[in-house]
């Protein structure tokens, strides 16, 4: 079963959305949102999305199965179906100026006064008390002045785990740091662990959120990790 990679167009961000909520489902997804996701909301998330394509300093790749047909999310001319997505983005590069700015909003049809969707199935006060750490710690480790490269996002479809996807997405994405001299950082959960050792990258701090204080059970856990170039230990 060939698969291959392509990257990720604006016809492909409802396949995104949906693998990438399948994939991380579990406890906190439960409790930062009020019941099931909608279709309405799947779907104008989704359409946000298709703002992130071409934009500088990010980048989106997909895994497609060859032998598959398109699933219901993928475009018709897919090549088969999307089972895997990563989405990497750069830090600490040259801002753009505020033409370029302006020139984007423009083009992308995303006016001052327009958000992006939140949906009404999500409760913020939880979400922020999630990321709010997660980002502190990404600070205080990668700092403001050293450019690198983040993996924001790798998810699998649960039905097609276990098949090299994810580490086809990920050594995609070193082979470009690599290339290009740049540390990368990541935020691992304890399944993602292994992956990600056998990448190079090292653990440099957890971070532990509390469901219990926001009325679930539990804690859920992230790696900090970090990965010199070429894989090489710090």
């Amino acid at each position: 079963m060939p698969l291959n990679i392509k990257p990720i167009t604006v016809h492909d961000t409802l396949a995104w959305t949906r693998i990438r909520a399948l994939a991380y489902y579990g406890p906190l997804h439960d409790l930062i949102h009020r019941g099931p996701v909608t279709e309405n909301s799947m779907h104008r998330v989704a359409q946000d999305r298709q703002l992130e394509i071409g934009k500088p300093n990010a980048w989106q790749w997909k895994v497609v199965d060859t032998d598959l047909p398109p699933s219901d999310d993928d475009p018709k001319d897919n090549g088969g179906r999307t089972i895997a997505i990563a989405i990497w983005s750069a830090h600490n590069f040259p801002e753009k100026t505020k033409e370029q700015g302006e020139s984007d909003e423009i083009a992308s049809g995303r006016g001052e006064q327009a958000q992006p969707f939140v949906p009404p199935e999500v409760r913020l006060d939880v979400l922020t008390a999630v990321f709010e750490p997660l980002r502190a710690a990404q600070e205080e480790i990668m700092g403001k002045d050293v450019s690198y490269l983040k993996l924001d996002s790798l998810a699998t479809h649960p039905d097609h785990q276990g098949r090299g996807a994810g580490k086809m997405l990920l050594e995609s994405g070193l082979k470009k740091a690599d290339g290009e001299g740049l540390r990368c950082y990541l935020c691992a959960t304890a399944k993602g662990l292994k992956l990600y050792e056998k990448a190079g990258f090292e653990m440099v701090k957890d971070v532990t959120f509390d469901m219990g204080a926001w009325g679930g059970e539990g804690q859920d856990w992230w790696a900090c990790m970090t990965r010199e170039v070429g894989g090489k230990r710090s």
